[in-house]
Order: structure tokens, then C-alpha cells, then sequence
């Protein structure tokens, strides 16, 4: 896949420009569409058309208009006609899985910012076993005065349960891109594994020393019942069929396995503020949108229990930021509150803290 695209150079221009609305979209080529009749989730047929002619406005590396249909059963969204299995790598050219270096939830720069990254790190280290450093004294007692902080650094360590009894745990990240989270876990005391389709991401990752393979979740099917904990981040609204998938993860699980899954919300706060400028449609990357009782009702289906949704903290201001920037042709891939989010996005993150089901990412963990 060619890499040598840098889709933030181009978004930095076309945003200064002001012209990334008006620019000019080649069609998708019409051989490397199918059609989407049905719901990819529920199987219902019954629609309402929920956004038309969308463009990619994130990357602009991508053809094609794009509608979305918002399923009238289960309030999925999924896009007709989509991009076919063969076609859908042509999307990604350049993508940012395919870099190496790793964004931190807090950059050391300030006096302020800087303790507020020592006391994640030393929480961190104190909840999942990492060594992160350097670490604040004390700084895991000080983010319980700090919500939105806590959560979003259990969030970036994605839940991870205790080790089991053994010793050994076996983790599987499924779209593991550059390999971020399978250094975490292995640090954490895992033996992780990562998998992904993007050959460039996977050459990112093999260069770090990490165990990845190339490919979809079917080249592991010989592993059935071989992991303690699965993770999926961001990835299943890019998958075709999205309950397939939920179906073979469960079948790689152990009993009692976990599966942590991550996903833009269909019904969250931004996607009825921003409509067609909301962060998360990204088409045609995203082919499949959940709501909360939608990944429920495919979780349930697909064979898992005990499910426990959780919240990400600090995620309003990353897709808000970035929702308004592509409302005003902006640059979207790089956009910030610079660490002073407006007012009124505080609220709307503290709505989130207490309306699980218009969050901006849904974030489960469930069992097999």
C-alpha cells in the first residue's frame, strides 16, 4: 500500500486554503461498489437516509460520495453502496496506523501538564503493572479527584484484568495498527499478539519487535479457545461484516475469555450536534455505525455476557475539535483545543460522565 501520501500535510493546505468543501471528489470506480440492502447488523431492510454525498473530510484520501442509512430496527447507520472487500484498502493510502510514534493522553509540556503526566504514569504503574516513567509519588490518589483523567487512562489501558492464576495471559489485539497498545500489554506482563490487514502497519509494528501478523481474524482459526482477552479498538466499523466478526472473536476466547471493544457512537452528543460533519461517520473507512442498545443487542447475539460498558473520559474535546474544524473546511486530522477546550464542550463532557448511551465512543468489555 503506498504510504508516501502525508494526508496531514494535505489537510494542513486545504485547511488554510479553505477549500477542502468545494474541492472536487473523483467517483469510487462503480465495479468496486456493492450494495448494502439490508442492515449489516440486524438483517432488517427498513431505512431512513441519514446523511447524503458525504466525502472523506478527515484524510481526504479517499473517492467517492457516500450515503449513510440509519437502520429503522436496531438505529445501526451503514453505508450504501459501500466499497467492496477487494476495493477498501484504497482508503487507507497513508492512514495514521502507519506511523511509528505513539501520542501520549498527556504531553509533558508546562508545569501543569507535566504533573498531570507523572500522576497518570504512576497510576498506571500502581493499577496494570506498567513502569512507566518518571511516575509522581502519590499521583494514583490524586487522579480519584480527577474523573475524566482516571477513566481515560484505564481506557488507554483498555480495562486490562488481572493476570490469570497461571501467570500466563494471552492477548489478541485485533487491528492493532502500529503496535501502541501490544507494547502496553506486554509491559502490563501479557503475551500479546496483534493482527491487522494494513501491510504497512504491520511492517510499523514487526519493526518494534512485536508479534504481528497480517490478515484477518480467519488466519488464526486454528487458535480456537486460545485467549484470555481480546481487543478490539476502533476497528469493527470498518469491517464488513461486523456480527461475523463478534462471532469468530468469541470462538478464539477462552471460556471466559473477555472482549474489549471500542466504537464511535451513532447516537452520541457530537453525532446530533455536528450531523455530517461529525468526526466519526469517516467514510468510507467507517462502513458500520453502532448505537449502545444496537453493540448490545449484537454482543448478546453473538454469544457474550455480562456486559459492562464503561466511559472513556476526555474524548468530547479530541471529536469535537475536530467535528467543527471539518464544518469550516478545517483540518481535521490535526485538529485541538490546545489544552483550553471552550466552555462549553466541559459541559457536554460532564453530560457524558452521566448519559452512558450519547457518549462519543462506546466502550464495552464482555465475556464469553
Amino acid at each position: 500500500m503506498n504510504n508516501s501520501r502525508n494526508p496531514r500535510m494535505d489537510d494542513d493546505d486545504r485547511g488554510r486554503k479553505g477549500v477542502s468543501a468545494i474541492r472536487p471528489v473523483p467517483p469510487w470506480p462503480s465495479e468496486e461498489l456493492e450494495s448494502v440492502p439490508a442492515c449489516p447488523v440486524c438483517g432488517s431492510g427498513d431505512r431512513e437516509l441519514l446523511h447524503s454525498e458525504l466525502t472523506d473530510r478527515v484524510f481526504h484520501i479517499a473517492d467517492g460520495q457516500w450515503n449513510l442509512y440509519r437502520c429503522s430496527s436496531c438505529e445501526s447507520g451503514y453505508l450504501d453502496p459501500r466499497p467492496t472487500k477487494d476495493s477498501i484498502g484504497k482508503a487507507y493510502a497513508g492512514y495514521y496506523t502507519h506511523e511509528a510514534v505513539d501520542h501520549p493522553l498527556v504531553r509533558r509540556k508546562g508545569f501543569v501538564r507535566t504533573q498531570l503526566h507523572d500522576c497518570v504514569n504512576d497510576y498506571q504503574n500502581h493499577r496494570y503493572g506498567l513502569q512507566r516513567r518518571p511516575g509522581r509519588i502519590g499521583g494514583r490518589w490524586l487522579l480519584l479527584f480527577f474523573p475524566p483523567l482516571r477513566h481515560a487512562a484505564d481506557a488507554e489501558c483498555r480495562h486490562l484484568p488481572p493476570l490469570p492464576e497461571s501467570g500466563m495471559g494471552r492477548l489478541l489485539d485485533v487491528g492493532c495498527g502500529n503496535g501502541s497498545f501490544l507494547e502496553l500489554a506486554g509491559q502490563a506482563g501479557w503475551t500479546a499478539e496483534g493482527l491487522d490487514f494494513d501491510s504497512e502497519a504491520v511492517k510499523v509494528a514487526q519493526a518494534r519487535g512485536l508479534n504481528v501478523h497480517k490478515g484477518g481474524v480467519d488466519v488464526l482459526t486454528e487458535r480456537r479457545g486460545f485467549y484470555d482477552f481480546i481487543t478490539l479498538c476502533h476497528v469493527i466499523e470498518h469491517v464488513h461484516d461486523p456480527v461475523a466478526l463478534l462471532n469468530q472473536l468469541r470462538d478464539l476466547l477462552k471460556p471466559g475469555g473477555i472482549l474489549w471493544i471500542d466504537t464511535p457512537n451513532l447516537s452520541s452528543f457530537g453525532a446530533r450536534l455536528f450531523r455530517g460533519a461529525w468526526r466519526g461517520l469517516e467514510p468510507p473507512r467507517h462502513l458500520t455505525l453502532f448505537n449502545s442498545s444496537s453493540l448490545r443487542k449484537a454482543l448478546k447475539q453473538s454469544g457474550f455476557r455480562s456486559l459492562k460498558q464503561h466511559w472513556r473520559g476526555l474524548t468530547v474535546f479530541n471529536v469535537f475539535a475536530a467535528s467543527q474544524s471539518i464544518a469550516s473546511a478545517g483540518s481535521a486530522a490535526s485538529a485541538s483545543y490546545r489544552g483550553k477546550p471552550p466552555v462549553w464542550t466541559i459541559m457536554f463532557e460532564l453530560l457524558e460522565m452521566m448519559i452512558p448511551a450519547r457518549r462519543e465512543f462506546l466502550t464495552f468489555t464482555a465475556r464469553k
